[in-house]
């Protein structure tokens, strides 16, 4: 696995792009019309050309986030004081994802959206409720406040590098 493993990850996710890319192209001739007149009828919520796609996406998210997970646990446990940098980056991310919470309102005011989550809740029966909105708006928060840090970091870094 160390040999070969990052060739065969690569393989599997061309073979899965391809897959995926093949059952849009093979979709009838009005489904794709309709799509690419983007068209907001009630018929184009309900096409199933990109289910594989999303159904793959799911699996292999669950599935990384279990083999990091695995991962994680076998790392602190073999080298539990080298571990605390990564325990105490968790913590932070936690501390960021509560404080994105926290400052959600879970109210919609802009009515594109609330059209979106109308149509959402009755093609698929479901509901949103505040605490799912907050959830969101606080996850949409923190992936930004990252992307932030990341961009800062990269900067920090970069100009440390100079006068090394």
């Amino acid at each position: 696995m160390n040999k070969y493993g990052q060739a065969l990850a690569f393989g599997i996710g061309v073979l899965i792009t391809i897959i995926f890319l093949a059952s849009i192209f093979s979709a009838d001739d009005t489904t794709l019309e309709m799509l690419q007149a983007n068209d907001k009828t009630a018929e184009t919520y309900e096409t199933d050309i990109f289910n594989f796609g999303i159904s793959i996406s799911v699996i292999l998210t669950a599935l990384a986030f279990v083999v990091a997970l695995i991962f994680g646990v076998v790392q602190m446990a073999s080298n539990p004081k080298g571990s605390l940098k990564g325990i105490a980056g968790l913590v932070g991310l936690l501390l960021i994802l509560f404080i994105g919470y926290s400052m959600a309102s879970g109210e919609v005011t802009d009515p594109e959206i609330a059209n979106a989550i109308e149509k959402f809740e009755t093609s698929q029966e479901a509901e949103l409720t505040e605490g799912n909105l907050k959830f969101i708006s606080g996850s949409i928060l923190t992936a930004l406040v990252m992307i932030g840090l990341a961009i800062l970091t990269l900067i920090v870094f970069g100009i440390r590098g100079i006068f090394k």
